[in-house]
């Protein structure tokens, strides 16, 4: 029944990028060494920390929402149980999960024989890692899986997923310990490192696995099991549901707020907009602190700390949740044909673009207090760069090409949660678009160079910026109003 409800939801397309951001991130441009087999099993837990947390709330979101749609709540255990539906759901995301991992695991054999690794394959090595996979993303996918069933609005299931995929990933900078469900893949690493602070130089080798940290993921792992069992066949429509039961309506239906406006009262968008850029700015001064022997006191170091991870992974498919969910209500019943007896397609384009650039605009004044006032505090010399404006109004001027890119995708697939998804792996694209020199080349990269989360004093052209973002902004309006013309409620699937 699960595969039946992903039809047309293109689950194919998330893992084929998930292995080739994997290949781009563990195999580009590496150089030959002693360690390699153990560079790239350490380099495995980084990474998908990232990219396997998203990737199975995408596939967890997409699963429980249905039940969330009409009366299917209650439709469904009509048909089947509802223990037997909760299980299904977790063997369709382990099906998704074991070719994925089963993949990753023979690319790695394979790119490690074709490049010449020293020494023999580390069958076991791989092994535990692909068992860790294993355990560490079914304990994310059932914590997805629970949060999307407490939320109805996979908006906030989708926001608490990335929040605690940036909290996993910094966690692991301090302690291998799984203190978080998405810490668990580090723990369960059979790679350990040892740093040298004099020399700076790394070691890696292998390291056992401890009773404890076996026994940590298994209480995850059977814990959240349990927990979702029970509250699945037990809840009833609307009984858990956060925000179900509410159904207030203004007083009066007429309002002076803009249409688009209007459909996000009472939805807690503030939320991750302002927890994870703060969650962000603390890792940054946590690191920036702790490295000062690496790191200069200087206002710049501070940005590039703050604004590394948010700039580089997480602001772009915050953008993506915004208009994924602006788009939402056009996409359920007959809402589509509907909303075009009162409007027009450029219009209703127009209105979401502007409702969630003016939203993108506010985050990016959040980040820049959350900068002014952390430098204040830690006593950094100087004054704040002069270039650091700049760097805000072109991070305003590429949120807004990359709000014209999410709003078009988010209005041409049905999915909530795949233009998202999409705008997660466009953010790893720029990064190595960025990192080639070619940043005008797509929105994701733009953000990356025009914020400075690589170095805030580095080279900014702005006349190819503004040319870039110009040139992303009316395409995709544009690619949105002509295609919103031809759809209608039956053709669009």
């Amino acid at each position: 029944m699960e595969f039946k409800k992903s039809r047309h939801k293109h689950f194919s397309l998330l893992l084929a990028a998930a292995v080739v951001l994997n290949y781009f991130y563990l195999f580009h441009g590496i150089s030959p060494d002693q360690q390699d087999w153990y560079n790239i099993l350490y380099g495995i837990p980084v990474i998908n920390t990232l990219i396997l947390s998203v990737l199975m709330a995408v596939i967890a979101s997409q699963s429980v929402d249905m039940e969330h749609k009409g009366a299917m709540w209650n439709l469904l255990p009509t048909l089947e149980s509802r223990a037997s539906i909760y299980l299904g759901k977790l063997l369709y995301g382990f099906i998704y999960l074991t070719i994925f991992c089963s993949l990753q695991m023979a690319m790695v054999i394979l790119m490690g024989v074709h490049l010449g690794f020293a020494g023999s394959i580390p069958f076991h090595a791989i092994g535990v890692t692909f068992l860790a996979e294993l355990v560490g993303g079914m304990i994310v996918y059932q914590v997805q899986c629970l949060l999307s069933l407490l939320f109805s609005s996979q908006f906030a299931a989708l926001s608490v997923g990335f929040g605690g995929t940036l909290t996993g990933l910094f966690l692991a900078y301090i302690s291998t310990k799984a203190w978080t469900p998405w810490s668990v893949l580090f723990s369960l690493s059979p790679v350990g490192m040892d740093y040298d602070r004099a020399s700076r130089t790394a070691t890696l080798f292998l390291r056992p696995i401890t009773v404890p940290e076996i026994l940590t993921a298994l209480l995850y792992l059977v814990g959240f099991f349990l927990l979702g069992l029970y509250l699945f066949t037990k809840t009833e429509q609307g009984e858990l549901l956060a925000g179900a039961h509410e159904h207030r309506v203004s007083h009066s239906v007429h309002s002076g707020l803009p249409v688009e406006l209007i459909k996000l009262k009472r939805n807690p968008l503030w939320i991750p907009f302002v927890l994870i850029p703060l969650i962000s700015a603390v890792i940054g001064t946590v690191n920036f602190t702790q490295n000062q022997d690496v790191l200069k006191n200087t206002w710049g170091n501070l940005w590039t700390q703050q604004s590394l991870f948010l700039g580089m992974f997480f602001l772009a498919p915050l953008v993506g949740i915004l208009c994924s969910l602006l788009w939402r209500m056009e996409h359920q019943g007959s809402n589509w044909n509907l909303i075009l007896t009162v409007t027009t397609p450029a219009k209703l384009v127009k209105d979401k673009w502007l409702t969630a650039s003016l939203l993108s605009v506010l985050s990016i004044g959040w980040i820049a207090m959350i900068y002014l006032f952390t430098g204040k505090i830690l006593g950094l010399p100087g004054d704040v760069p002069e270039l650091f404006w700049i760097r805000m109004v072109s991070a305003v001027l590429c949120l807004a090409a990359i709000t014209a890119v999410q709003s078009m995708l988010s209005m041409l697939f049905h999915s909530f949660a795949f233009p998202i998804a999409l705008a997660f792996a466009g953010s790893f694209a720029g990064l190595e678009l960025t990192v080639k020199g070619a940043y005008y080349a797509s929105p994701y990269s733009m953000l990356i160079y025009g914020m400075g989360s690589t170095s805030i004093t580095g080279e900014l052209n702005v006349p190819v910026l503004l040319t870039s973002c110009c040139f992303f902004i009316l395409a995709a309006l544009t690619v949105s109003v002509l295609a919103l013309k031809r759809m209608d409620v039956r053709t669009h699937v």
